[in-house]
């Protein structure tokens, strides 16, 4: 654990607004774009924030209401608050812990590749974390192109003929910015990964999402095309001049709402736990046990919060990537190894309103060797061994993650996180698609080592879809858990309530179904109820972001909606596609 103070800092000014990752300006000759692209980031930030103190009050148990969390949009931060950095390894530290008696070199492969050695993939999972006791075999996850990689840092690694280490890259930029990003300007995406990747070859088609009839599915939310995460270029542990690359993550728990729900159930004292970090992440279940980040992150949280303090993201919010430690490094000619590494978004250093915020911000990271150097990166040697792998690299690197923290009152401390089933639970609204972005994604299979079934709906975000007031009939697609109904029955159908202002939108259920995906932030997929329904915002003048419940039939008591799942804006907002 690395938790360091730093100088306390003047009160949080009236208006505060979060700030896009690393303070990165993507449109610095485009005022306008990225007016556009500040506000729907600090739209979504908001949201995030919102979800993260309300936590989980439908199915669980002793899991809501994080009060020592704050939004700072609506508590400022008072004078005196102070700023603590976070870190741990970016080795995905979990393969180590279940698999003990294997090789440096396997577990370097399965880093690296998803595959020992051998050809093999993963083995199976035969003990719970938490217990330690035995269970039946599980397919180790987190499942995707490179889900494994789950320490808030993926890489992606490119070798020549000769099978020798060229280039590795390293990101841990949040998918929901990439999705932001996209929905102001498809072309400056395609702009930024052809320069940061070193591809002029990517074409804007590359990086579309298709649905089954191989058709570009458009965005209801834009007008225009929608983005597909786990595109070619961004898909996988490996890179070519055809296909693969890093550009942000994809693993399924490295969310940016996920960690920030994470840091908010953290804030939460238990009677158990409290000082191992691995027990208190088992008690307080917001997250995977074992990684190098979540029970860091969460220990380091929980004690601040303990000691009496009420904490949130810095701004602005994220997970970065920390120089490198060189100190093992030795090239053949004897040059520093760091003159290799090159920041290509982010930055070394950052100060906001004035103040020099602790360690690095660096968003994506290159380490190449130049080609009049006459060697690669595998010629470089990481305590006298050669890099035969990028894995080899990423242990010399630390992530990074700053909380603010200001002095407030200890919170009572509660039992252990119990799930509640269905029926006695609450029906807890998920998330919230355009239908024809849900259909495509979740008919779109993903290739992953472990060969379990799964859809690009894992790889979906949190971002509210967007919504134009003044409509009859938008469909959509709301997900839920713990729903209780017969989907060829529509008697046995819930009922979804969205107040606005005064008003509720009028939404009827035309379907329901049970999909299995992993729901964005968690580590391995499971079943879900799909609501598919028509949205009716006619009549309907307030804008902005808008809250979900949903009401099981039967005795009920008092639902509470989800924030932030639904972003109505003004009429006539969304561009419309030429036919």
């Amino acid at each position: 654990m690395s938790t360091t103070f730093q100088a306390p800092q003047p009160a949080a000014a009236t208006g505060f607004q979060f700030l896009t990752p690393a303070a990165q300006q993507d449109f610095p000759h485009d005022a306008n774009k990225q007016d556009a692209l500040n506000k729907q980031w600090n739209t979504n930030l908001n949201g995030f924030a919102n979800q993260a103190i309300v936590g989980n009050p439908w199915n669980a148990t002793n899991s809501q209401a994080f009060e020592n969390y704050v939004n700072p949009i609506d508590t400022p931060l008072p004078s005196g608050t102070q700023t603590a950095a976070i870190q741990w390894n970016a080795f995905p530290g979990r393969i180590a812990y279940y698999f003990p008696t294997l090789s440096q070199q396997d577990v370097y492969s399965l880093a690296d590749t998803g595959y020992q050695t051998n050809g093999q993939s993963f083995p199976a999972i035969t003990t719970d974390p938490c217990s330690g006791l035995s269970v039946p075999p599980q397919p180790y996850g987190p499942y995707g192109p490179r889900g494994w990689q789950d320490e808030y840092c993926e890489w992606a690694v490119t070798r020549n003929t000769q099978g020798k280490i060229t280039r590795i890259d390293f990101t841990c930029e949040n998918p929901e910015y990439w999705n932001s990003l996209w929905m102001i300007d498809p072309q400056k995406v395609l702009e930024l990964y052809r320069s940061t990747l070193n591809k002029p070859q990517i074409k804007i088609e590359d990086l579309y999402l298709y649905d089954s009839n191989n058709q570009v599915v458009i965005d209801p939310s834009t007008g225009r095309a929608a983005y597909n995460a786990l595109n070619k270029w961004n898909s996988g542990p490996l890179s070519t001049a055809e296909q693969g690359g890093a550009m942000h993550l994809t693993s399924t728990p490295n969310t940016l709402q996920t960690e920030t729900c994470l840091a908010a159930a953290a804030t939460a004292q238990r009677t158990t736990g409290n000082t191992n970090f691995n027990k208190l992440i088992c008690c307080a279940q917001y997250g995977q046990p074992h990684r190098n980040s979540d029970p860091n992150i969460g220990g380091s949280v929980n004690q601040l919060t303990g000691s009496g303090f009420a904490a949130t993201l810095t701004n602005p919010p994220g997970l970065y990537i920390q120089t490198p430690d060189f100190s093992s490094y030795t090239t053949p000619d004897g040059a520093n190894a760091q003159d290799f590494w090159t920041i290509v978004r982010g930055n070394e250093t950052l100060t906001v309103n004035g103040q020099v915020l602790p360690g690095n911000f660096i968003l994506h990271a290159v380490f190449e060797v130049p080609a009049d150097k006459g060697y690669t990166v595998s010629d470089i040697k990481i305590n006298n061994q050669n890099i035969k792998w990028g894995g080899q690299v990423s242990e010399t690197i630390d992530m990074h993650i700053i909380a603010d923290a200001f002095a407030s009152k200890a919170p009572a401390a509660q039992p252990c996180v119990q799930n509640i089933s269905a029926p006695s639970a609450q029906a807890q609204p998920l998330q919230m698609f355009h239908q024809d972005i849900f259909n495509a994604m979740s008919r779109q299979t993903v290739n992953n080592p472990v060969k379990v079934p799964m859809t690009l709906l894992s790889n979906s975000t949190l971002i509210a879809p967007l919504v134009e007031v003044g409509q009859s009939s938008v469909p959509m697609v709301i997900t839920a858990a713990t729903v209780v109904a017969n989907p060829s029955d529509p008697s046995t159908w819930p009922q979804i309530v969205v107040a606005v202002g005064n008003s509720c939108l009028n939404i009827t259920i035309t379907s329901v179904e049970t999909v299995n995906y992993a729901v964005p932030g968690n580590t391995y997929p499971s079943e879900v109820t799909a609501l598919y329904v028509n949205v009716d915002t006619s009549g309907i003048t307030q804008t902005g972001l808008q809250s979900v419940a949903i009401f099981n039939l039967g005795p009920g008591g008092c639902e509470i909606p989800m924030p932030a799942v639904i972003n109505l804006v003004p009429a006539g907002s969304i561009h419309q596609p030429k036919s």
